[in-house]
């Protein structure tokens, strides 16, 4: 079962970070993720949510870049079951 407020927590870093570098790479990703989990009224939602973000952070680090810091909470996000 994925916590939702840590899933929250994790997402909510990722978009820290990003901001942070100064990148738009997975600004919209990230926040849509935060509204999309935050919303979610079931743990259903959250689990199929939480696939999707897991999709996308793939898709980002294929073609993209992530910080080592950012690449330590993806893994985090990861590892949730």
């Amino acid at each position: 079962m994925i916590d939702k407020n840590t899933l929250l927590a994790h997402v909510g870093r990722l978009l820290e970070l990003a901001k942070a570098r100064d990148t738009n790479q997975g600004v919209k990703v990230y926040e849509g993720a935060l509204k999309k989990i935050g919303e979610a009224s079931s743990q259903s939602e959250v689990e199929i949510f939480a696939e999707k973000l897991r999709h996308a952070l793939a898709g980002i680090e294929a073609h993209g870049h992530f910080t080592s810091e950012e690449f330590e909470v993806v893994k985090a996000i990861r590892a949730m079951s």
